[in-house]
């Protein structure tokens, strides 16, 4: 019975010292790579929507720009240079 009480008492005292973070910085320790708050995931969620955003916007121009390009471009007859060598 001691020696449960005494292997108890040394697995409570020594499950303190093993943490595991909840940040973790690149190999220079100047940028976060992953940050498991509670702080870290709102801004990982706010820079993934800006993110989004921005590709939908990038995509919105793109097209807008194309359908501008299409618009300028003028229709060019179809023609048979054989055909109108021939009636000349």
């Amino acid at each position: 019975m001691k020696k449960l009480l005494v292997l108890t008492l040394i697995a409570l005292l020594c499950s303190p010292c093993v943490t595991f973070a909840r940040t973790k910085y690149d190999s220079t320790g100047r940028k976060i790579i992953y940050d498991g708050t509670i702080r870290g995931q709102k801004r990982a969620a706010e820079a993934q929507a800006e993110r989004q955003r921005k590709l939908e916007a990038a995509a919105a121009a793109r097209m807008n720009y194309e359908e501008a390009l299409k618009s300028l471009e003028e229709p060019k007859p179809k023609t048979n240079f054989y055909q109108d060598r021939i009636k000349q």
